[in-house]
């Protein structure tokens, strides 16, 4: 039950920004004996990072998909917006190690936030190849430490 509840409240944070998975983990780090068993804590980041990764595979997916609208096409149509998008899904494609390295720090980190960074992933097309597994270490390592460290603090 507990693992359904984290799925679920993570898949839920990663869509509305202001559910916070990390006070939910930090919670059921703290009154749980979750934190006790080092399985039991791996098991629940996972989980917790497979429901963020699915969440922001949706907001990359959205932000690919409104690159199609007319908006969009007509805010590209101005010469200088065009050329720093080009520019910029230029290095990104030249670069996958940029992309995990940037998308790593974001999704272990928080910095630049993960919302934003799923949406300007999908609008420059990081391979999802390149998205989803590093979206999922970073998230699951993210996770990891916190359920640990409340743990730890928690006794």
């Amino acid at each position: 039950m507990l693992l359904l509840s984290v799925l679920a409240v993570s898949l839920l944070s990663g869509l509305v920004p202001v559910v916070s998975i990390e006070v939910y983990l930090g919670g059921v780090a703290a009154v749980t004996d979750a934190a006790s068993d080092p399985v039991r804590v791996a098991l629940i980041a996972l989980v917790a990072g497979i429901g963020q990764t699915v969440s922001k595979v949706v907001w990359y997916l959205g932000a690919a998909r409104s690159m199609e609208t007319r908006w969009v096409r007509e805010k590209l149509a101005v010469k200088r917006r065009r050329e720093t998008f080009d520019r910029w899904q230029d290095r990104i494609q030249g670069r996958p190690w940029l992309s995990a390295a940037v998308l790593l720090a974001s999704a272990s980190a928080g910095f630049p936030p993960l919302m934003i960074m799923a949406v300007v992933a999908g609008s420059l097309r990081v391979p999802m190849a390149v998205y989803v597994p590093t979206l999922l270490v970073g998230r699951t390592v993210r996770f990891w430490l916190l359920l640990a460290g409340v743990g730890w603090f928690a006794g």
